[in-house]
């Protein structure tokens, strides 16, 4: 034992027997008084109180003597615990490591090359592709792996801050970039502690996504994409025939979703955690896997989820609650804050302690990871998400061609990627309403413009409010209403407001402008379901609509004149 702990037991000894003695003398005062009075069976009463504090005294200095253990130097800060039983097999500290050591690459004068050999040896296993990673090391000195698909498919971390946490998500991607190529793995990080732990890995060639909580509309589209990946990953399942899509021919990538911070995610965004269940709930046949983390596991984590994560590894808590909640134990309570790192997993009902590699250098990792996707010819997977629509549309982002009759008019958001927005020419007429100031001019005059050279013959009139007044006798109003049935001419008309449009009867495709006046809006065709995606800066971006055709409605940045 060491001096500062036997210290501290010796001052927790001497205020136990200060509280055991207090009582102790005033019962032995009362009883001789009792005595003195010959009141026998009081006496009797409190003599026996005497005796039960005496014993419990006699019990606490036996039970405060050191143990063999804790004399030879091995307290309970310092304890790491065996599989079995928690607590009953006491063993030495794990020591610590780093993640080059683990991989084999601290003495190689190039250790991309030990990196490559890793990725040739899972292509060429005639196995699918695992999900194994070696992120430390046990008490033992062994290397402890651990392998999402055989105990996963999902695995919670659990720890307090400081405890290690964001370094341990960051060895396990990093270890799992350096045993398989993106062709195999490929992550989908989200990180809701501002960035800071996840962001450095975004550079990897497996990263397909990236977002933190600085940005909760980007947030957003992330847990949208994984949904829409869920679906396709069905689809795919079910026109291939396989009940697990990881024993097809030709298995897709397996997808890693981190979310760190994932109490954070439930708290800002508290409508799309369903989505994150959902894939907890089917991702095991899918090759979708979900690593979520935690400073409180209690009330966070709903118990749909936790039924379909039987991977746990919990670091250090303060709660003995949080340790039981984890891994059935309050073990983890007692791990020592001097060592950040040390965890305990628990995997098929087995606790095993051990201590999670650091990193030295986790950007020259991360190089020798992409230099090595170089000597593989690896591409670059394609990203799960884009980015938002821009204020402006460049040129060049639109296609130079397009099929007979088609006519690019901006870019279209789907809430997940945004793409060219390309309009058939020839199927109707569009209308365009805006308040003035919002884009409508500019739209026509792109229009005017681009047209000649998509093959396109158009007609196009601003500021026809007045013109599809039924008594309105004005030549452009009989102009405007011979376009509107001419096959051969797309006509676009803008308006102020729909209160003279009659559908179908002018158009059946419009483009409407919002002006942020949820009535109205609504009112001009806009669903509210999409209407509560768009905030101030949407409703203020000159060019900003939403494009309605045959019942659907999408987001859409169109085009201004140059």
């Amino acid at each position: 034992m060491s001096t500062t702990q036997a210290t501290h037991r010796t001052r927790t000894t001497a205020l136990r027997m200060c509280a055991y003695i207090a009582p102790l003398v005033a019962q032995c005062i009362m009883l001789i008084a009792l005595l003195v009075r010959q009141q026998w069976l009081f006496a009797l009463m409190i003599g026996s109180g005497c005796c039960a504090t005496a014993a419990t005294m006699v019990l606490m200095l036996l039970q405060s003597r050191p143990t063999p253990s804790e004399s030879s130097g091995d307290s309970p800060h310092s304890t790491a615990y065996a599989s079995g039983a928690i607590g009953e097999n006491p063993v030495r500290a794990c020591i610590g490591t780093t993640l080059e050591h683990l991989h084999g690459m601290a003495d190689d004068a190039a250790p991309f090359r030990t990196i490559c050999h890793s990725w040739t040896r899972t292509a060429c296993s005639p196995q699918p592709p695992g999900c194994s990673a070696r992120i430390g090391i046990d008490p033992h000195g062994q290397l402890l792996s651990i392998d999402l698909e055989r105990h996963g498919p999902h695995a919670i971390v659990a720890g307090t801050t400081g405890s290690g946490k964001s370094v341990l998500l960051q060895d396990w991607c990093l270890a799992l970039a350096a045993t398989y190529p993106p062709q195999s793995l490929q992550f989908a990080l989200l990180d809701f502690k501002g960035g800071s732990a996840m962001e450095r890995l975004c550079a990897l060639p497996h990263v397909r996504g990236c977002v933190n909580d600085l940005d909760l509309k980007y947030a957003i589209r992330a847990l949208r994409a994984l949904e829409r990946e869920l679906d396709r990953r069905e689809r795919l399942a079910a026109a291939l025939g396989v009940s697990d899509l990881m024993q097809a021919a030709c298995p897709v990538a397996r997808l890693v979703i981190v979310v760190d911070e994932f109490h954070m995610l439930h708290g800002q965004l508290p409508d799309y955690i369903d989505r994150l269940v959902r894939i907890a709930s089917l991702g095991r046949s899918l090759g979708m896997h979900l690593v979520v983390c935690t400073q409180n596991p209690l009330g966070q984590i709903s118990a749909s989820m936790k039924a379909n994560m039987s991977l746990r590894i919990c670091l250090r808590v303060r709660d003995a609650l949080q340790s039981q909640e984890m891994i059935g134990s309050d073990a983890a309570a007692h791990l020592s804050a001097a060592a950040p790192g040390m965890a305990i997993l628990m995997e098929d009902d087995e606790r095993r302690i051990f201590r999670c590699a650091h990193i030295e250098d986790i950007d020259a990792f991360i190089g020798d990871i992409k230099r090595c996707a170089r000597v593989h010819a690896c591409t670059a997977p394609p990203p799960l998400f884009t980015d938002g629509l821009p204020d402006r549309v460049d040129p060049q982002s639109l296609p130079e061609t397009c099929a007979p009759g088609h006519l690019p008019l901006g870019l279209v958001d789907d809430g997940v990627a945004v793409a060219p927005f390309v309009i058939d020419t020839r199927t109707g007429p569009l209308a365009v309403v805006g308040q003035h100031g919002r884009g409508k001019s500019a739209l026509l005059r792109w229009i005017t413009q681009a047209a000649p050279a998509y093959g396109v013959t158009t007609a196009c009139t601003d500021d026809a409010d007045d013109l599809l007044d039924p008594l309105c006798m004005d030549v452009r109003a009989s102009a405007l209403r011979a376009q509107l049935r001419n096959p051969h001419t797309f006509t676009v008309f803008a308006l102020s407001s729909t209160r003279r449009l009659r559908v179908p009867e002018h158009c059946t495709r419009r483009l409407i402008l919002p002006c942020g006046e949820r009535a109205v809006d609504l009112a001009d065709g806009i669903p509210a379901e999409l209407l509560n995606t768009m905030d101030g800066e949407d409703m203020h971006t000159p060019g900003r609509a939403v494009y309605i055709d045959s019942g659907v409605a999408r987001i859409v940045q169109l085009m201004a004149a140059s």
